[in-house]
């Protein structure tokens, strides 16, 4: 008969349709070199982050580090910037510093409207956080210092102590990072920030709520360095133009390159490390389920037009496959810069796939049994 072999051509089209498509959404964009999108702004100091993009220094040797990163006690700094989002999905990390290995030792990010403090990394037992509500709403200028010493971190909005955390300090004094600075994402390039940042000072002292106060004017008229503000590092971004953002006081000189690389690659985050109670990772994880649940189906039941088998056989071959088809996305997602490659999204999609062979079980193969049988064979 030509029904039955008919049949199991439109299914195996329909499998290749399938994983076409989540070949295309598992990989898109599929660019292996994609903008780092910072651009200088032209009507004033300052630069733009307007998607995947980073800025970072680049030390000329792995000692040359800025002299108080070596305890950073006490240490302060102030950022002048403008966001343009109130972004839900992820936090946008605005400045870092990170330790040898290129993880955080601490980040100021944005949730929403709300700044976040974040030190160690996201995931682990040590990992802590605290933040200030509704501080950061889009298109608003504000100028925030943090400062962190021996009593503790506090958090300054436009020169107003609007948090103070006595336990919370941002280093210890025995930690020794790198000294680098990123600014406007997270190593791994997966929580960029969108906004504009015009002005960053970092210092090696805690100031005090009159300095902070009386910097607060100052800053936003035009910053500058000052006889006895140990300054450690200043940026005023006003070149306008280039690939170097320099420091006005010293030589970590903040690189913008042309093209976005993330600074650490990620394979296979394990689900314990990349868990996050948040909307956008649990609709993820819904995406990834439901993605796999058509290819799941379509593919049993073309597995079961070329050969009846068992529902054990049949799930285990099937799962091989999805599992297969995801493993493969996930290792090529660990070349495109814009992607991160996940644990949990293979086995996610896994599960999605099981669930679609229990449904080609329960709606096909129970309800029709001679559906998908040739009798021919």
């Amino acid at each position: 008969m030509v029904y039955p072999s008919l049949r199991k051509n439109v299914l195996g089209l329909i499998c290749l349709v399938i994983t076409a498509v989540i070949l295309l959404a598992g990989l898109w964009p599929l660019d292996f070199w994609p903008e780092n999108r910072v651009k200088w702004l032209q009507d004033q100091n300052g630069v733009q982050f307007y998607g995947q993009a980073m800025v970072f220094t680049q030390l000329p040797a792995p000692y040359s580090l800025h002299p108080t990163l070596y305890t950073l006690h006490p240490f302060s700094i102030e950022l002048w910037l403008q966001p343009a989002t109130e972004e839900s999905f992820h936090i946008g990390h605005i400045f870092s510093i990170l330790d040898e290995q290129g993880s955080e030792r601490f980040f100021v990010g944005q949730w929403r409207s709300h700044l976040i403090l974040g030190k160690g990394i996201h995931g682990k037992a040590t990992y802590r956080e605290i933040g200030t509500r509704d501080v950061l709403k889009k298109g608003d200028k504000r100028f925030v210092t943090i400062t962190s010493g021996v009593d503790g971190t506090n958090i300054y909005v436009d020169g107003i102590l609007l948090k103070s955390s006595p336990r919370f300090h941002l280093f210890s004094m025995n930690e020794k990072p790198s000294g680098k600075i990123l600014l406007g994402n997270s190593p791994t390039g997966g929580e960029y920030w969108t906004g504009n940042l015009l002005s960053l000072a970092i210092y090696d002292r805690a100031l005090t709520g009159e300095e902070v106060s009386q910097h607060f004017p100052q800053h936003i008229h035009r910053p500058k360095k000052s006889e006895g503000e140990r300054l450690a590092s200043l940026y005023l971004f006003d070149e306008h133009s280039g690939t170097l953002a320099h420091d006005r006081v010293g030589d970590h000189h903040l690189l913008i390159p042309p093209r976005f690389k993330a600074l650490k690659k990620t394979i296979l985050v394990p689900p314990w490390e990349d868990f996050r109670f948040t909307r956008s990772y649990l609709m993820d994880v819904l995406t990834n389920i439901l993605g796999f649940i058509p290819f799941g189906f379509f593919l049993s039941a073309y597995l079961w037009m070329r050969k009846p088998r068992s529902i054990f056989r049949l799930l285990l071959t099937t799962i091989i496959i999805a599992g297969c088809l995801s493993l493969s996305i996930e290792m090529i997602q660990v070349y495109l810069p814009t992607r991160s490659s996940q644990l949990t999204d293979v086995i996610t999609n896994i599960l999605g796939t099981a669930v679609g062979v229990g449904l080609f079980f329960k709606i096909i193969h129970h309800s029709l049994p001679g559906l998908f049988v040739d009798k021919n064979q």
